[in-house]
């Protein structure tokens, strides 16, 4: 019973005391109690100047850190977090042979130009030793090896190589001072004291042993319009004749591009055709109406504007060409100064063939115009009936205007005469003194 009165009282006390123990802050204001319990825990002052030490330390070692430092910092933390969470990491893809090559450092010295790569001594790579590169890159593992049947394959679809476009030899320069006779009326030809002809030293070389059939084309009324001009010397192969009209204000010097070009010449002589004077070729042309005498001066004139030239073609001669009378005296003195003459086929009754025949002139006569109708099919036309008359005479002479339909249709032709066995030639290939240099057709 002691005991349990003891006990009792040891409860009695504990009791009271838990009863009568105040509350903590139960004496403070219910505002300090507030701000009391915000306020962080007092530290000493030890623990505040090392802490402040501490945090100046790690911003000197953050300013002296490179960027480098920095991002690899960075790297370590992200891989410390990954392996901090167990987070697996995706596979990196294996880099390939050419990869490899990409990547690879490039040595100091480079093996394929000899050339020296020049390091700066500051910078910390120079010190490494250059990394070793093979002399030769093997091939790609994956190269693939042509067999011959692709070799042969590509030979058949790779263009074969063209021979050269053939370029006109130019012709020598004019004049040669010993075939030229100075007049009032100006420089005329003449045959040299050796002998020499204009007519076969201004001649276009043309190799007379070919047996192919032969085409002279003729282009004829150039040296009036510049632009013509320039298109017939520049944009027609030289095997094809030019005559330019003795009115040209720079005949000499349409001449000497001519040449140089490799094109023949001849001198346009304006004669009288069959509609004068409702159309007049100029006031230098030849008529029925004067006297041998006059119409020698006219042709003088007409032969003292230029010179290099190897002969004489009428002009819209269709009434002139038909008289004997007249064309006798003027055939002759075409002859006596070395010059060949062609008869322009103005007038199927000209008289030219057998006057020509008796006085032993080089001469030619025009087969057919192949633009006396400007289009294009009947200057195709008139082309294909030249190939029939070349093939069956073994000569053809086709003249023309410069008109640009026909200069046009002249470049096509001659290629195609080239391609099916037919000769360009030049007038003066074509000249000669027998009934072969004209026509049959072409009889007084």
């Amino acid at each position: 019973m002691l005991l349990l009165g003891f006990a009792v009282l040891i409860a009695g006390v504990v009791v009271w005391l838990v009863l009568t123990s105040p509350a903590p802050d139960a004496d403070l204001p219910p505002d300090k109690a507030a701000k009391t319990a915000t306020e962080p825990t007092a530290v000493p002052a030890a623990e505040k100047k090392s802490t402040a030490d501490h945090a100046a330390a790690d911003a000197t070692h953050d300013a002296k850190s490179s960027p480098v430092e920095k991002d690899a910092g960075k790297a370590n933390e992200a891989q410390a977090s990954a392996a901090k969470h167990d987070e697996p990491k995706p596979p990196s893809p294996q880099p390939t042979a050419e990869h490899k090559a990409a990547e690879a450092p490039v040595p100091a010295t480079l093996p394929h130009d000899g050339r020296t790569e020049h390091r700066d001594p500051a910078d910390p790579a120079a010190a490494k030793p250059p990394v070793q590169q093979p002399d030769r890159i093997p091939a790609p593992p994956l190269a693939q090896k042509v067999v011959p049947a692709q070799k042969e394959a590509a030979r058949s679809v790779m263009p074969k190589k063209l021979p050269p476009v053939p370029r006109d030899t130019p012709l020598s320069p004019s004049p040669d001072p010993a075939l030229v006779q100075d007049t009032a009326l100006g420089p005329l030809p003449r045959i040299g004291s050796d002998g020499r002809l204009p007519r076969r030293v201004y001649a276009k070389p043309f190799d007379l042993a070919d047996r192919r059939p032969r085409v002279a084309i003729v282009v004829t009324g150039l040296g009036l319009s510049a632009a013509a001009t320039e298109s017939a010397i520049q944009g027609l192969p030289g095997s094809v004749t030019l005559a330019f009209a003795p009115y040209s204000v720079q005949l000499n010097e349409w001449i000497r591009l001519a040449r140089a070009a490799g094109h023949e010449v001849l001198i346009n002589v304006p004669m009288e055709p069959t509609n004068y004077p409702a159309y007049d070729p100029g006031p230098q042309t030849l008529l029925t109406s004067l006297n041998a005498e006059g119409n020698l001066d006219r042709l003088l004139w007409s032969l003292s504007r230029g010179t290099g030239y190897v002969g004489v073609v009428d002009f819209l001669g269709s009434r002139f060409t038909t008289s004997s009378k007249h064309m006798r005296p003027v055939l002759e003195a075409i002859n006596a100064r070395g010059l060949l003459y062609l008869d322009s086929g103005s007038s199927p009754r000209s008289v030219s063939p057998i006057v020509a025949r008796n006085a032993n002139l080089a001469w030619a006569m025009a087969t057919l115009t192949l633009d006396q109708r400007a289009s294009r099919t009947e200057i195709d036309r008139k082309f294909a009936e030249l190939e029939q008359r070349a093939k069956r005479d073994k000569r053809a002479i086709g003249i023309a205007s410069p008109y640009p339909v026909s200069l046009e249709r002249i470049a096509s032709w001659v290629r195609q005469f080239e391609a099916r066995g037919i000769a360009i030639a030049p007038v003066s290939a074509l000249a000669g003194t027998g009934q072969a240099a004209g026509t049959a057709a072409n009889k007084e």
